[in-house]
């Protein structure tokens, strides 16, 4: 297929990884073009706005009503409230059309000492680690799990957006040290269903553990390397884990080899258009199938002048007792 990549806002990182992938690309079956009418698809590639959270910008732009059929959106932010087909982070299980939607990984991953953990040779001797803010009261639970593993670790205090780059950069190495220490990375929800844990995880070829019920896994990828615990057991995964232990070390490198097949930056390209070849075939085919109305519009016509003479008999009687 042909693709069209663009954006409805000025900052615009995520179109730019993205472009940078679909020039690393090694598979070549999907091609850009520089021209919304030569395209299969338009892609609005969106990271979040958080002066436009449902991206009304993206539903009234130009390109959006003039191909409304073949537009589509990458979308990133926690609580997804766009209508727009396409791929969502972090759309959660009872609201995620199949038709319309696809789980999706994220772009780009904020931590860039992840990427060198899988050839890090270091001890594995922590048995499961978390570092990261309470944000949702679920996580609460997982940093009691800290006399456990010391690797668990809570970092509210911290704001990347007031910190300098050397707090980022030591806050960085600090996550990186206790994931690459660790035989299991704990992934539990944040706002939305999602978070970076789990793909992070991958990358660094380590064996995930997903906590969050309404959370659907990307269909890009066998997800049977990860482990998944539901939110109410989460004090039980110290024993849940010791269980899995022997298992840990085939687990995470078939965890780095998922996302080296779909999520490395020169597939993610590749990968981000199947998924929306995908859905455009789906819409050619729900198209296709569509059934006409099973009574034409001649046949309404009778039924909507009966209900239009019994709005024109109720006003009458209406003005009739108010004149009495």
């Amino acid at each position: 297929m042909k693709f069209f990549l663009t954006s409805a806002y000025e900052n615009h990182p995520r179109l730019d990884v993205l472009h940078s992938y679909a020039q690393q690309d090694r598979v070549g079956r999907h091609q850009l073009v520089e021209s919304p009418e030569l395209a299969d698809a338009i892609l609005f590639v969106e990271g979040a706005q958080f002066y436009d959270y449902s991206y009304r910008r993206v539903k009234r732009h130009v390109l959006t009503k003039q191909f409304a059929g073949k537009v589509y959106i990458y979308n990133e932010v926690d609580k997804p409230f766009s209508g727009l087909p396409g791929l969502y982070c972090s759309m959660p299980s009872n609201r995620i059309n199949d038709n319309r939607q696809v789980a999706f990984p994220y772009l780009s991953l904020p931590n860039p000492f992840v990427q060198y953990i899988h050839k890090w040779q270091v001890k594995q001797d922590l048995p499961f680690s978390f570092v990261g803010s309470i944000s949702h009261r679920l996580r609460k639970k997982v940093i009691a799990l800290k006399p456990y593993s010391e690797g668990i670790l809570d970092t509210s205090e911290f704001n990347i957006w007031n910190a300098t780059k050397e707090e980022t950069q030591k806050q960085g190495f600090r996550f990186a040290d206790a994931m690459v220490r660790s035989q299991f990375v704990l992934c539990p929800r944040g706002i939305g269903t999602s978070s970076f844990r789990p793909f992070e995880a991958m990358r660094a070829g380590r064996a995930p553990v997903i906590i969050s019920d309404q959370w659907v896994a990307p269909p890009q990828v066998d997800w049977n390397f990860a482990i998944k615990v539901m939110e109410k057991d989460v004090a039980n995964i110290p024993d849940i884990l010791a269980a899995y232990s022997s298992e840990a070390g085939d687990r995470g490198q078939a965890a780095r080899k998922a996302w080296e097949a779909a999520y490395a930056p020169d597939v993610l390209f590749d990968t981000t258009a199947q998924a929306i070849a995908g859905l455009a075939a789906k819409a050619r085919i729900s198209r296709a199938n569509a059934r006409p109305s099973r009574k034409p519009l001649r046949q309404m016509l009778p039924i909507q002048k009966w209900v239009t003479e019994l709005e024109v008999a109720t006003r009458t009687t209406i003005n009739a007792y108010r004149q009495t």
